[in-house]
């Protein structure tokens, strides 16, 4: 037997109260507002005539619902009376859709295995319940020379800000979680040197938050372009940076890892090693003795080190398909899914939790489900959940008709 279809939750109603508003030219009275709210949200005319009883009184649930949608994105002024029963979009509203707005998180689309978050990771973490997650995996938005449109920060106000947003995460993570960040070089202005925020960075998380730093990684990305241009290819200075850091942290006690998890193909000389039974004796010049025999255990891959060399040049992956064939934007700073993959191989077992605060176009979650993990992704640019989507092609959408209205011209793309 079918189900039978529940009511949007409040706050679900608020991004489509304004795209309502919007639609009708930024003011509405507020019968008509419910109407298109209906309409909109896929509300029956069953659902429409549902009651409930609080104290003496007896309220309209949809009525109800959509007052409370209507005073929440008042108080976070989207949305302001303007006569008896009209409600007009203020600019804030209409920004909104398009980037979360404090005080606003709301479920965009959801799988058998995870949940996508549209709202600010540092509201976002009130959403995750204590103790939950096991890894967090992410790469915030790099602090740059020059603001990007999915939210880089400068970089002399960068440390400050990621640090208020992580001190939130050690009460979300299990005893044993890790959090891995993934961070970029900066340059400093008008010259071929770079920042250290990096190393400013781990020292006030160790110092200020008592995490531990666990190891670092670097992820060398043979194809990178060639930069910073000026002082690369022009200049010629400096030689292009092809590798990025991460950082494997351990905000409580020390996290879980096994990198039997994560072994890589044995070299061709090991395969001869193990064939032949093992290394004869020999003194290495470093004065470490090897006994015969050794290294004639196979252990089904070789311990890989900490430095993942992984192309990031897919041009026409299935998720850059999606967002062509359907008009949407591409998120401009993505990572290969093997960086995800190895943290969470490493540092989770199926069942864990990971949670990417910055998921931009929802690889991180991607990859979780694929490993059998549940995952939680945050996103605060809503123009890029519609091309996320085509990442889960089984996902419950919440706000399908919100999302569809963000498709673009072709040149607009990337």
């Amino acid at each position: 037997m079918k189900s039978k279809r529940a009511m949007p939750t409040q706050q679900q109603f608020v991004l489509p109260l304004l795209d309502c508003l919007e639609n009708v030219g930024g003011s509405a009275r507020t019968g008509d507002l419910y109407d298109a709210l209906a309409l909109k949200m896929g509300v029956s005319d069953e659902m429409r005539s549902e009651t409930f009883v609080s104290g003496d009184c007896t309220y309209n649930r949809f009525e109800h619902t959509c007052r409370w949608a209507q005073q929440k994105a008042k108080a976070l002024g989207l949305v302001a009376p303007t006569g008896r029963a009209v409600w007009e979009l203020t600019g804030q509203g209409k920004e909104s859709l398009h980037r979360a707005t404090p005080g606003l998180v709301i479920t965009i689309f959801e799988t058998a295995q995870g949940i996508a978050l549209y709202g600010r990771a540092e509201e976002a973490v009130a959403h995750i319940d204590d103790r939950s997650v096991r890894l967090i995996f992410t790469s915030p938005p790099y602090p740059l020379l020059r603001a990007k449109e999915y939210g880089n920060r400068a970089a002399h106000e960068y440390v400050d800000w990621l640090l208020r947003i992580a001190e939130l995460w050690p009460k979300k993570l299990t005893q044993d979680g890790s959090v891995v960040i993934n961070l970029g070089d900066v340059m400093n202005r008008g010259e071929p040197s770079f920042s250290t925020y990096q190393e400013r960075l781990i020292i006030r998380l160790e110092d200020e938050l008592g995490w531990k730093l666990c190891q670092r990684y670097a992820w060398h990305n043979p194809a990178k372009m060639p930069s910073p241009a000026e002082w690369v290819t022009v200049r010629r200075v400096r030689v292009k940076t092809s590798i990025e850091p991460l950082y494997w942290f351990a905000p409580n006690d020390m996290p879980y890892g096994d990198n039997r998890q994560v072994l890589v193909p044995y070299s061709e000389s090991m395969r001869a090693t193990l064939a032949a039974g093992g290394q004869s004796g020999a003194n290495r010049p470093s004065g470490h003795q090897m006994n015969n025999g050794a290294f004639a255990a196979d252990n089904g891959g070789a311990i890989p080190g900490n430095l993942l060399s992984l192309s990031n040049t897919a041009s026409n992956d299935g998720y850059q398909r999606h967002c062509r064939e359907n008009g949407f934007k591409v998120h401009p700073a993505r990572f290969p899914a093997g960086l995800p993959e190895h943290f969470i191989k490493m540092t989770t077992v199926k069942g864990d939790t990971v949670w990417d605060p910055f998921s931009g176009s929802f690889q991180t979650g991607r990859v979780a489900e694929s490993l059998e993990r549940n995952w939680i992704g945050t996103e605060l640019n809503l123009d890029y959940f519609p091309g996320a989507l085509g990442r889960f092609p089984d996902a419950t959408v919440h706000q399908a008709a919100l999302l569809e209205r963000l498709r673009q011209p072709e040149t607009m793309l990337v």
